[in-house]
């Protein structure tokens, strides 16, 4: 777990020639727990910062400071809040301050808990007058309807959702979906942004997956999406082909790293392998036959 990958860290400095240890001072300590709470998988910031807790002194950590880590973790992940019935997606385009967001769907000002993942829609105070643009809000507003409709359709099984915001003639699209299974040891999610600007569209997505059943095995990808052109036309037009672009880049992206995942199995840890066992047997490489022999067995 954490702990036993970062204890060493935590601890000591060994000085080989002479079997003496060097303390690591607390400002060293708590750059360590920022970049491990930082890299926490999907999920699991609570579990990481309990193993965190573990290493350094009471207290080291102030409930400041964890509200802090927890705002920039929530912030670079888009990671999802709890707000009512439904979750939205945390995000720089959305911040108002340090603990209030604009919710893009019902227009409201929402304060964020970014430790407990929870949000509070303020219901007396008004949005900021540059909360968005109002010269592309019949835009902003198709292209919501539109990736709400694609986010609702493909991201089954686990929470999702979006939120699209403007400034200054650009609109933005965010998309954040999780699935976490803490009890069958893995979780995983998938966060995306893109820009719509001058008629041209691009983007970046980024995942993380985690499995850790009698291992700790993890996948992270940034793909960015060049400018791809979109088509004139009234506003929910340009909705519909904005979402169908992100639907087109993201389910290609899906299917590469699909790709990817079989060629693993038959290729990549074919190559890895050595030529000669210590049996000086080869290995039959034959996929159809070893696949004969599994289903033999089977029967």
């Amino acid at each position: 777990d954490s702990s036993t990958k970062c204890s060493y860290i935590f601890n000591v400095h060994r000085d080989m020639s002479d079997e003496e240890y060097e303390e690591v001072s607390d400002e060293e300590k708590l750059q360590i727990a920022q970049h491990f709470l930082l890299s926490s998988p999907p999920g699991q910031f609570d579990e990481v910062l309990a193993d965190v807790k573990k290493l350094l002194p009471p207290s080291l950590i102030s409930p400041e400071m964890l509200t802090g880590i927890a705002r920039a973790y929530n912030t670079r992940h888009s990671t999802l809040v709890t707000v009512g019935d439904k979750v939205m997606p945390i995000c720089k385009e959305a911040e108002i301050d340090a603990t209030k967001y604009v919710d893009s769907v019902s227009k409201k000002m929402v304060k964020v808990d970014h430790t407990k993942w929870t949000g509070t829609v303020v219901e007396d105070k008004p949005l900021p007058p540059t909360a968005f643009d109002a010269s592309v809000e019949s835009k902003r507003t198709a292209i919501l309807s539109a990736v709400e409709t694609y986010v609702t359709k493909h991201f089954g099984g686990g929470r999702a959702a979006c939120g699209v915001y403007s400034k200054e003639g650009k609109i933005t699209v965010v998309i954040s979906g999780d699935k976490v299974n803490l009890k069958n040891f893995w979780s995983g999610a998938w966060h995306s942004t893109w820009t719509l600007e001058s008629g041209e569209l691009s983007g970046v997505a980024k995942l993380k997956a985690h499995y850790f059943e009698e291992g700790n095995v993890q996948l992270q990808t940034t793909k960015e999406f060049p400018k791809v052109a979109i088509g004139g036309g009234d506003d929910e037009a340009i909705g519909k082909a904005v979402a169908e672009e992100i639907f087109k880049a993201e389910q290609a992206l899906q299917m590469a790293l699909g790709a990817m995942y079989i060629n693993m199995s038959e290729e990549t840890l074919k190559s890895m392998r050595r030529v000669m066992p210590f049996t000086r047997s080869k290995m039959e490489w034959n996929l159809q036959a070893h696949k004969m022999v599994k289903q033999l067995h089977s029967k």
